[in-house]
């Protein structure tokens, strides 16, 4: 048998040896890579122990600057309320007084629209109108009128359909710079959107749909409850037994529930027009302004995170400040 059929039986050793000699180049390069970034992780911690002067005098000037300048600024404080839209689509009342917010740096205008004085304008710093997320999975056993979340960080996407935006419901968020002025900012919220004329519109279709509705199913209960008792008076000739037997038919049983599910509708509507009798009807009121926007820390932590990232680059400035201004002789000698 000749060598080259030996090796084919036996499964060819030469390549096996070629594949563990790959196997142990590829770990050797790991090695080398791992080592790789064990050095230059060790260079980064040497280098900003060496430059740490530098940063921790750039850090604390940030930390000052930032103490210093919170003193300048105005402290802002944020509260929000919920409204009922009164059966309006909600998107329109919320896309109208979110045109409030890109008047939030011109008090003039802001004043104008929401009729109060400019310095009264000048005390608020941002107003703005949210919807109320539903999440699918949760509705179940949950009254389905109550958000669990507003959606103040504006995460909501259309397409994840395990999200739904509420309707019937607004909830506006005030950011102001003086606490007294909230009593006031309420009351111009809601005069601003009442005297939207397309709005009051909408609102006056709306109830006098909900009116002709209730007047429909009235009609309806009126004519279910008039067969139902015609029925009744067919089985007045029957004997007792047979009375017996057509108070248990399913037809009867199905005139309840008919009846029942249109009185539910009827006094909805109706809890609806003697609740809403505006464009928006106030839920729950601005609550206490407790939560400060811009608290003194804050300013401190980033001027000072800031300034301590300028500090590292200002001192790999000066440590190669040779070689960067020979490179600028260079290219200035060659131009």
């Amino acid at each position: 048998m000749s060598e080259s059929n030996i090796n084919q039986n036996t499964g060819k050793p030469g390549d096996e040896i070629d594949i563990f000699e790959f196997c142990s180049r590829i770990w050797k390069v790991f090695i080398n890579f791992l080592i790789g970034i064990k050095n230059l992780f060790i260079s980064i911690i040497i280098f900003l122990i060496r430059k740490s002067l530098w940063i921790t005098t750039f850090a604390l000037a940030g930390i000052l600057l930032g103490y210093l300048l919170y003193g300048f600024f105005r402290t802002s404080y944020s509260s929000w309320m919920e409204g009922n839209t009164g059966g309006l689509d909600n998107m329109v009342v919320i896309d109208h007084v979110n045109r409030l917010s890109q008047l939030s740096n011109k008090p003039e205008l802001l004043a104008k629209y929401l009729d109060i004085e400019e310095e009264q304008a000048r005390a608020i710093g941002n107003i703005k109108a949210y919807y109320g997320i539903a999440l699918m999975y949760a509705q179940k056993d949950k009254d389905k009128n109550k958000p669990d979340y507003i959606d103040f960080k504006e995460t909501y996407s259309p397409k994840d359909t395990n999200q739904i935006r509420l309707p019937g419901y607004i909830y506006i968020k005030v950011t102001v710079f003086d606490e007294n002025i909230l009593p006031v900012l309420r009351k111009s919220i809601l005069q601003y959107v009442n005297s939207s004329h397309y709005l009051q519109e909408l609102f006056k279709i709306s109830r006098r749909q909900k009116e002709k509705l209730i007047s429909d199913i009235q009609t309806e209960i009126n004519k279910i409850d008039s067969l139902q008792r015609s029925r009744f008076r067919k089985g007045e000739k029957a004997d007792n037994m047979q009375m017996l037997y057509m108070s248990n038919e399913p037809g009867l049983q199905l005139f309840y529930n008919d009846i029942m599910h249109l009185y539910e509708r009827k006094q909805k509507l109706e809890q609806e027009l003697e609740i809403s009798d505006e464009i928006i009807t106030i839920v729950q009121d601005f609550m206490p302004l407790s939560e400060e926007e811009t608290p003194v820390i804050k300013y401190m932590l980033i001027l000072g995170g800031a300034m301590a990232i300028l500090g590292i680059f200002c001192a790999l400035l000066w440590q190669y400040r040779k070689r960067i201004w020979a490179l600028i002789r260079e290219d200035s000698t060659n131009m």
